[in-house]
């Protein structure tokens, strides 16, 4: 047998009686399954939670364990992926920049672009790094520029004399040697070390440890600066997610009511459509007989539509969202496992739809959910 469109009944429909004089009719029966709540700990859970009870422990067993004072400990905050921050310090050995901005990845993947006296710093960065950054793809960038490297726009005439006369002490060697271009006499002036003269005509390198000790402090003040824009988008994206799930129980639970209704008239209507078909057919079958079959097969039906364990595994799972945004912390991957279970019991209570009201009820929680699946992608 197979369901008619869908249609609403109203909530006060007759049972229909058989008329006098007519084939044995089938007496309409009550609704043969409960639906005031499923029997398992996950709907338990979600009534109690419905009903604004909570479960209250034995008194033996409040009794037999000490009292503790509960300790205000400040919950980790949601981050976003995305973040940028930059920095520069003034420091004995000229200027640092620091720059670090990061977008959206499965992974953690750190790409570093750094100067030629910052490089042996990358091992020091990325471990800085990682150690507050769980998931994104992360660039950063940071360079060293020597005291008197920037200059005040004139040109060392000394400095270019000394090139000058290295260039021509060069060429008497090698006569066929090219002179070197106007640009690269500008850029040895800009950078001593990168010229012919060499580091004797600049400071020497600073070693790592040394430049690490000037450096450490930028590093910390732009990792704080950017897990704070971190911090930021991530408590907007939370309280996104938090509305979604509102009015996600909010559609759950303006459906849970009209469920006994809903299905009382869906029997009713099939109640009907077999009184029809016994009405058109001879049947050699006695009346009991046919009734008790007519039950067995109503009472199927009705399991097989009824949504009240998918409802109550949806609030379970909204309430699991609810805890994770509350505990923070890396908890992208959970929304998202959970935003997967959330679309198939949308997808369940679909294809159980037994009325236009549940049809809707589901399409408007598929809208929400897709929305909470993109959102939740900038998570970490």
């Amino acid at each position: 047998m197979t369901h008619t469109a869908q249609t609403e009944a109203p909530a006060d429909t007759p049972a229909p009686t058989a008329p006098s004089g007519a084939s044995p009719r089938l007496p309409a029966t009550p609704s043969l399954t409960t639906r005031t709540g499923t029997t398992n700990d996950t709907g338990n859970t979600t009534n109690r939670a419905k009903n604004g009870t909570t479960a209250q422990r034995p008194a033996s067993d409040a009794a037999s364990k000490p009292a503790t004072t509960p300790t205000s400990t400040p919950q980790p905050a949601v981050h976003s992926m995305t973040g940028y921050a930059h920095r520069s310090a003034e420091t004995p050995l000229g200027r640092l920049d620091l720059e670090i901005r990061a977008v959206n990845s499965r992974f953690t993947d750190l790409h570093f672009r750094l100067g030629d006296d910052c490089r042996p710093l990358e091992p020091r960065l990325r471990a800085a790094i990682t150690s507050r950054v769980r998931r994104g793809k992360v660039e950063c960038r940071m360079s060293l520029h020597p005291l008197g490297s920037e200059g005040d726009g004139r040109i060392d005439t000394a400095r270019l004399a000394q090139l000058v006369e290295l260039v021509r002490q060069v060429q008497e060697v090698v006569p066929g040697a090219r002179p070197p271009a106007v640009s690269e006499y500008l850029r040895w002036l800009q950078n001593p070390e990168a010229g012919p003269m060499g580091a004797s005509a600049g400071a020497q390198p600073p070693d790592d440890d040394t430049l690490w000790q000037h450096a450490a402090p930028l590093v910390d003040d732009c990792l704080a600066d950017f897990q704070a824009s971190r911090a930021r988008e991530g408590a907007q994206l939370a309280t996104l997610l938090r509305e979604q799930a509102a009015r996600m129980a909010e559609l759950a639970g303006r459906l849970r009511p009209h469920l006994p209704t809903l299905h009382a008239a869906a029997e009713n209507r099939l109640f009907e459509r077999l009184n029809r078909a016994v009405d058109r057919l001879s049947l050699n079958i006695p009346p009991e007989e046919t009734l008790a079959r007519v039950r067995q097969e109503i009472s199927l039906l009705s399991l097989k539509d009824d949504i009240t364990e998918e409802l109550d595994r949806l609030d379970t799972h909204l309430e699991a969202m609810d805890q994770a945004l509350a505990a923070g912390g890396p908890v992208g991957k959970r929304l998202d496992f959970l935003s997967q279970e959330l679309n198939r019991e949308a997808n369940t209570i679909a294809s159980k739809s037994i009325a236009l009201s549940i049809t809707d009820t589901a399409l408007a929680l598929k809208l929400h959910i897709e929305q909470v699946r993109e959102q939740v992608q900038n998570l970490e």
